[in-house]
């Protein structure tokens, strides 16, 4: 196991998490072993952000205030947004620092379980700290309701926790945010993860969730694309609390965050999402492939002159107009601003083979990954149409498809029908690769995404 976690711990290393940590699990009884995990994560070279959430406690304390029905501070009006008055955030006060004591607590006992002490030092080398790291301001008057002290973040502290993290220490916020004026303000903690993490340009927000991920039955887990949730998340138990997450997951991405992560709380979870193949829980990733669509023949004259210097220099195949509009619907291009930037072609064999060719950015566009997105694209595309192994040509790139995970093979692996048109003269190097599901691109795309 340890070795086929190698690459998510390389991977991870170094990048920054952001977690939100609802009220109710300091009450789960798998709460400390939650914690030990991200120790764990944070042993493994991992930036952290925490952000505690108190929803539940608050909504007990209220429940058992005598004239809680009969005023409308407390009351969540709107996407689990609250109006706070004076009463209601004395007790967010009172259990937003109860929540951040605990959480302290018990991860500083994990932080030390996993090797957070120096030998012969009594002093801890990661330490969770808890401060004023965000502004906020208040949210206002909304269809006539004034949510008093309500508010959201107006601006998060990015020099302050880059330096919490240069000592190698955990950050932790609370849903009490303080204005410039000094006023303090009862922010919504699944919003304020999304914004800290996308001020922070987060590899990764983690949303624990306890009523579990999308699929709770049991089901294959799905990759959630932002545009398209499943309409079953509204049949599932928890359902609203669920697309709450899913809703801020978004959010998270329109920022900038890379990957959101649903997730069950439970014991070990964490640590089968970040550092396994298959994972445990939903992952939501931003649209790495905008802008990439199907060829037609209006974009025949953008390839060519895209591919021409490639095939003047010998390294690609000839490949006249003509060529082209008869295989336009095999290709695939990358088009910015109405300029194709980049192309590849996909082509179906017999037995489960899929070929990779033609693919070629543009010399302004090589550092912007849009290389690795257009065989990404490719590669899910070969899965969706039923192919189990993928393969490429090539007499000049081969170390780039090396490094993505393809193997040099002789002539005789490839499908009979691709051999008969196999070029001997030209004699190109055979290259293929296994596809077994979308968690292993997932995996190859968090690879090149990081680098």
């Amino acid at each position: 196991m340890f070795r086929g976690s190698a690459s998510y711990i390389a991977n991870h290393r170094g990048t920054l998490v952001v977690y939100h940590i609802p009220g109710e699990l300091l009450a789960w009884e798998g709460f400390p072993g939650l914690m030990d995990d991200i120790a764990l994560t944070w042993l493994l070279g991992m930036k952290i952000v925490l952000v505690a959430g108190c929803r539940h406690q608050i909504d007990i304390r209220l429940e058992d205030e005598e004239d809680g029905e009969h005023r409308l501070g407390g009351k969540v009006m709107m996407s689990s947004i609250r109006v706070t008055d004076e009463e209601t955030l004395r007790v967010v006060k009172e259990e937003a620092g109860f929540v951040r004591f605990e959480i302290e607590r018990r991860l500083a006992k994990s932080l030390r379980l996993h090797g957070g002490l120096v030998k012969g030092s009594e002093s801890l080398i990661g330490n969770v700290v808890s401060g004023n790291f965000y502004s906020a301001q208040p949210f206002g008057v909304l269809d006539g309701i004034d949510y008093c002290w309500t508010g959201f973040p107006r601006k998060v502290e990015i020099e302050r926790i880059r330096q919490v993290h240069e000592t190698n220490d955990i950050v932790l916020l609370t849903s009490l945010g303080v204005s410039p004026s000094g006023e303090i303000f009862n922010v919504n903690s699944e919003f304020l993860a999304a914004t800290v993490a996308g001020s922070l340009s987060a590899s990764k927000i983690i949303y624990f969730n306890v009523h579990g991920t999308i699929h709770p039955k049991g089901f294959a887990l799905v990759d959630l694309d932002e545009n398209a949730p499943h309409q079953e998340m509204l049949r599932a138990p928890g359902s609203m609390e669920t697309l709450i997450k899913v809703g801020y997951s978004m959010v998270a991405l329109e920022k900038g965050v890379k990957r959101a992560h649903i997730l069950a709380p439970e014991n070990g979870a964490l640590v089968q999402e970040l550092y396994t193949r298959d994972g445990c829980g939903t992952l939501i990733s931003r649209d790495i492939y905008e802008g990439i669509r199907r060829a037609d023949v209006n974009d025949v004259s953008g390839i060519y002159d895209l591919i021409d210097p490639l095939v003047r220099a010998g390294t690609l195949v000839e490949r006249p107009k003509s060529q082209l509009e008869k295989e336009a619907l095999s290709y695939y291009v990358y088009t910015r601003d109405g300029l194709v930037v980049a192309t590849g072609q996909l082509k179906r064999f017999e037995g489960g083979f899929a070929e990779i060719g033609c693919l070629v950015v543009s010399k302004d566009y090589r550092r912007g990954g849009r290389g690795d997105a257009m065989l990404g694209y490719l590669e899910r595309l070969a899965l969706q149409c039923g192919a189990k192994k993928v393969f490429v040509l090539s007499t000049q790139t081969m170390e780039w498809f090396v490094e993505r995970g393809f193997k040099e093979v002789p002539v005789e692996s490839l499908p009979p029908s691709r051999q008969a048109l196999y070029n001997t003269k030209r004699k190109s190097k055979i290259y293929m690769k296994e596809i077994n599901g979308d968690r292993d691109l997932d995996a190859a795309e968090l690879w090149w995404s990081n680098r």
